[in-house]
């Protein structure tokens, strides 16, 4: 599993390119990156018709999954051949998941030279130029980068990002491509070690192409239980292999090792979801009942009052986070489901689901800074493919359209967002059921195999094999959930009029709080903090705050906020007490402390057992007042352990928003 403790953020290195008669050469591993002869029939030939890729998409049945694994992303030419030939012949009603795990991966300017000689290739190449990641360490997913082809862009030492995901103890990748540098120059990328995780993560019958013949990589894969078949190589390479993965291979190699630590986040019981009640209509319940019906699965999503109210109430938010010098839980998650709900919406701006202007703009915005945080941030962020820029008082007043006398950070893909809209928009799916007005919801299990969604009165509403409560600071009304540290956190809002020098703001500023740009004639500025108040009464002492606030952050805007009788909204936002969120199944508190009870006197023992949970109850709740930013790609993580698909992030990630953490925190405090 990936560790980074308290190291200093840096991203990811580039790799240093050489041109030998026009074909790219690392510098780092004297080989070339593809074959001076024809690089793209070289990828074609060993490749995709050496795992028959073609052959393996057509054939997908109707809501199945072909995982490609590729070691060694490179130039993404394979990538680029593998969307094109899905876009050919991939099932409308399938999918293809493409794994790719580099180290040193390409910048922007990099990737666009080097796949720029494959003309067929260029819709395709500008596509991935507009998907491709920030060089963030960790796992980037970017879902339908063509129609229903998934990219999870892994960029990590190849042995601990598989390390990370065999911790998982599923087989997912039905092909490999195994594509690092000839192994003489990169032996890390064909180790012992790295072929033990490639068997352990196949599916029977995997297949794996590559362009090596060597002795050695044959005699590993055959140890592995891969049946290995030479091939004629291509252009002057006299052979390449390709290999199928046997089924029910007895070899200890093929075998998941006994974990290396306790598993108290993996659930013991686990349905797979065909109608599953997702209780709650706010940024959470909506995001993950639109990627449950993608899925296929039916959903009802049961609203106590009507959609996006409660947390989701405000009509202005922002897509927000705060990096840091040094990596943690907390800035790590914060960064990574940032980049990922920046890609997720301004793929709906791009089809029109959004519309801009009502229901949002990404227009960036700047957090107003000083020159010490300026400091720690410029080691760990300055390059031109960052996602975000330090930048002096001029250049933040430039970009704004105000007078700032701050220096600011400026996170230009970011922008502001219309949670209404938003939740309207992900709530348009025909496999989706909406029920508004029900008032509280309490869940009932029968039998272990349904679950029934009754209100008030104990009628039943409606009924699935899995739940999903997202019901915020509300969530532990639910006897199942009394022990969850929630704390709720009033925030009201005040509108003020778009007029004088707020007229030309053209980005969210962010200091204590925010200030975006007009929406319909209005700035939703932005909020109060009023931790446990739970009432949603307006105050003009809230608004007094919010005005004060602004005018101290931002004097030019002074003369534009003159005395007027403001209006605006409080809600009731959902803190947990390390500022993470949760989401993933709910243990049974009784069990977990019973099972687990060994870490009350050794917080490092290993417990050879996973989380006693109720079967089919899932929660995602605690996201504070960064719902926009966190709650697409939890959506993605709960969908993943739902369905047991590869997971959107590293597991110290997953453990650290899982709901058990709390359990398994005060089985160690002794409390």
């Amino acid at each position: 599993m990936i560790e980074r403790g308290n190291k200093d953020w840096q991203l990811m290195s580039r790799p240093k390119i050489d041109f030998v008669d026009g074909t790219p050469r690392s510098a780092q591993f004297d080989d070339n990156y593809y074959s001076p002869t024809d690089g793209l029939a070289e990828s074609e030939y060993v490749f995709l018709e050496g795992a028959d890729v073609r052959g393996q998409m057509a054939s997908l049945a109707s809501g199945q999954t072909l995982v490609i694994t590729e070691l060694g992303v490179g130039t993404a030419l394979n990538l680029l051949l593998l969307m094109e030939a899905w876009q050919d012949v991939g099932p409308a009603d399938a999918h293809c998941h493409y794994i790719g795990i580099e180290k040193y991966p390409l910048t922007l300017t990099q990737l666009k030279t080097l796949n720029s000689p494959f003309n067929r290739l260029n819709k395709n190449l500008i596509t991935l130029l507009e998907r491709w990641p920030s060089p963030l360490p960790g796992c980037h997913r970017r879902k339908n980068v063509v129609k229903g082809f998934m990219a999870d862009f892994w960029f990590e030492d190849v042995k601990e990002a598989l390390f990370d995901l065999e911790s998982h103890h599923q087989r997912w990748v039905d092909i490999w491509f195994l594509d690092g540098f000839t192994p003489v120059r990169n032996e890390s990328m064909w180790s012992n070690q790295v072929l033990d995780c490639v068997a352990r993560l196949s599916t029977p019958g995997a297949m794996v192409a590559t362009f090596t013949a060597a002795g050695r990589v044959r005699k590993r894969l055959a140890d592995r239980g891969f049946t290995v078949t030479k091939r004629a190589g291509f252009g002057k390479k006299r052979e390449c292999i390709h290999a199928h993965f046997l089924r029910d291979v007895p070899t200890i190699t093929t075998q998941f090792p006994s974990p290396e630590f306790t598993q108290w986040d993996q659930p013991q019981h686990w349905v797979a979801p065909e109608h599953s009640l997702v209780i709650g209509g706010g940024l959470a319940g909506c995001h993950i009942a639109r990627n449950m019906a993608e899925m296929g699965c039916r959903v009802t999503l049961l609203e106590e009052n009507q959609i996006a109210s409660g947390g989701s109430v405000q009509p202005q938010g922002v897509i927000y986070t705060r990096p840091s010098h040094k990596h943690s839980k907390l800035s790590d998650f914060s960064l990574g489901a940032y980049a990922y709900s920046v890609d997720h919406h301004y793929q709906k701006f791009a089809n029109n689901a959004l519309e801009v202007g009502s229901d949002g703009e990404l227009n960036g915005y700047i957090q107003l800074s000083d020159p010490q945080t300026h400091e720690r941030l410029a080691c760990a962020f300055d390059h031109p493919d960052s996602p975000l820029r330090l930048i002096s008082a001029s250049e933040a007043s430039g970009i704004s359209g105000i007078k700032l006398e701050r220096p600011g950070i400026h996170f230009p893909q970011s922008g502001w967002l219309n949670p209404q809209g938003v939740c309207r928009e992900l709530l348009a799916h025909d496999n989706i059921r909406v029920i508004e007005g029900v008032g509280p919801v309490t869940l009932e299990q029968h039998e272990s195999l349904i679950w029934i969604a009754c209100n008030a009165e104990g009628k039943a509403l409606a009924v699935g094999d899995t739940s999903v409560v997202t019901t915020a600071w509300a969530a532990n009304q639910d006897t199942r959930l009394q022990w969850l540290p929630l704390q709720p956190i009033r925030g009201q809002t005040t509108m003020i009029e778009s007029k004088g020098a707020l007229a030309h703001l053209n980005c969210t500023v962010c200091h204590e709080g925010y200030t975006p740009p007009a929406r319909l004639g209005s700035h939703c500025v932005g909020a109060t903090y009023g931790l446990n108040d739970v009432e949603t009464d307006e105050r003009g002492e809230d608004h007094q705050t919010n005005v004060n606030q602004l005018i101290h952050n931002i004097p030019s805007l002074a003369e534009s906020v003159t005395a007027e009788s403001f209006r605006g909204a409080a809600a009731i936002r959902c803190a947990t007490s390390d500022y993470l969120p949760i989401v993933g199944s709910v243990p049974n508190e009784a069990e977990f402390n019973t099972t687990f009870a060994g870490l009350k006197h050794d917080r490092k023992r290993i417990i050879d057992a996973k989380q006693p949970n109720y079967s089919g109850l899932w929660l995602m709740t605690g996201l504070g007042s960064r719902g926009l930013t966190s709650a697409p790609i939890l959506a993605e993580v709960l969908v993943s352990q739902m369905f047991r698909r590869a997971p959107p992030l590293p597991r110290y990630l997953l453990r650290a928003i899982s709901p058990a953490r709390f359990l398994k925190r005060r089985l160690i405090k002794g409390n």
